[in-house]
């Protein structure tokens, strides 16, 4: 992403951190049409009122969209308080998709009024046809992913059209995507959100595209709506690497002498190359079985490739140990063999050549050979010869 602006206040935009509440999102940026101070449950005071400068047409188009109750009519006859949040982006694969919530100080009060505060992701670019043009980057206009899930013709959302019903004075519609917060005892300053919902669109991987992220109050300035934009969502389908021993897949530590199987997901009908660090392709299946050393993957699905990070396998280290340089011990002596181990597991099975088991031998001249296994395969082996002193003589 790149070339990223902002029009609006300051107090309209900023962090969130939501855990611990029923948001459904942790953290991410927030936009409202006043002071996001007012979501704090720490603020005390009044939130201030943004200066009202930032025209977008769009807007207006969308609140006036939503279709209004049998023998009701509302006309939204401006938007207010806007902010725009916008930037170009570079697709990695066939779509693009973030996950979101939008809520309001009007619901239960103003839904299916002149009230209908609004908000609009509009996306342009290449294969994109659409009704909204301010500003695209592509002649044949912008489309809003901001819309209810399901809906044919699509329906976008503002507190008109997902909502439980104002306390029973109107039918509730789309009410399964609502969340009533009418006591503000999750979210402080609105009175209902969204469930968490998903803007998905489908593009051309490589091509570069323009996407805004505008809200705005609907007919006057009061009243604040929000919508929430998860931290980390906006993505094109990343390429997802998993193995079979569970661990992280970035950097994965096997034991000594052992395989990990490496397994990629790059979307149905994708096609896979596997390489290792001289990239050189080494599996062209789904996964690959490897030891040591470091890999990547690179997807292929629609003719957008998708490509991994390094890939990191090592293995823990073997048992080592020594016994030592061969050395003379006084004629008809002993001498005591006590290696330390270090490395492998940590647990270690001893097999001296004359049948013993112990870590340690007293021993008298001759050939040792200690063999150390770690119980994964791992070997260690060392020997030494131990000589005496040639006895005295006498003629």
């Amino acid at each position: 992403a790149s070339n990223y602006s902002y029009q609006g206040d300051s107090m309209q935009i900023g962090f969130f951190n939501a855990i611990n509440t029923n948001l459904g999102l942790d953290s991410g940026i927030v936009m409202a049409t006043g002071d996001i101070d007012m979501l704090d449950p720490n603020f005390t005071g009044f939130g201030a009122n943004p200066p009202n400068t930032v025209i977008d047409p769009d807007l207006l188009a969308v609140a006036n969209s939503v279709p209004p109750l049998i023998g009701q009519t509302f006309i939204v006859s401006s938007i207010n308080d806007v902010a725009i949040l916008e930037f170009d982006f570079i697709p990695t694969s066939d779509t693009v998709k973030f996950r979101y919530v939008f809520g309001s100080q009007e619901y239960h009060t103003f839904e299916n009024t002149q009230y209908n505060d609004v908000f609009g992701f509009f996306l342009s670019g290449p294969g994109i046809i659409g009704p909204y043009s301010s500003p695209p980057i592509h002649p044949n206009g912008s489309i809003n992913l901001a819309i209810v899930p399901n809906s044919n013709p699509p329906l976008p959302i503002t507190i008109s059209s997902v909502h439980n019903g104002q306390n029973g004075a109107i039918t509730p519609l789309n009410a399964q995507y609502f969340i009533d917060n009418s006591s503000l005892s999750f979210i402080n300053d609105a009175d209902g959100y969204t469930t968490v919902l998903t803007a998905l669109a489908a593009v051309q991987c490589g091509q570069n595209y323009h996407i805004r992220l505008a809200i705005a109050d609907g007919s006057d300035q009061g009243l604040s709506s929000y919508v929430w934009l998860e931290a980390g969502s906006f993505s094109s389908p990343t390429l997802d690497i998993a193995d079979n021993m569970s661990i992280d897949s970035t950097f994965m530590e096997i034991p000594c002498n052992a395989s990990i199987i490496l397994l990629a997901d790059g979307g149905q009908g994708a096609t896979y190359q596997w390489y290792d660090s001289s990239n050189t392709v080494i599996g062209t299946d789904s996964f690959i079985t490897v030891g040591p050393g470091q890999y990547w993957v690179a997807a292929t699905s629609v003719g957008c490739a998708i490509f991994s990070d390094t890939l990191t396998v090592s293995s823990k280290s073997a048992p080592t140990f020594e016994l030592g340089i061969d050395y003379n011990i006084p004629c008809n002596t002993t001498t005591i063999l006590n290696p330390v181990v270090t490395g492998g597991t940590g647990v270690y099975n001893y097999i001296w050549n004359n049948g013993s088991s112990n870590s340690s031998i007293s021993v008298g001249q001759g050939y040792y050979h200690l063999t150390i296994d770690d119980g994964t395969g791992c070997l260690a082996g060392d020997s030494i010869t131990i000589t005496e002193d040639a006895p005295p003589t006498a003629t």
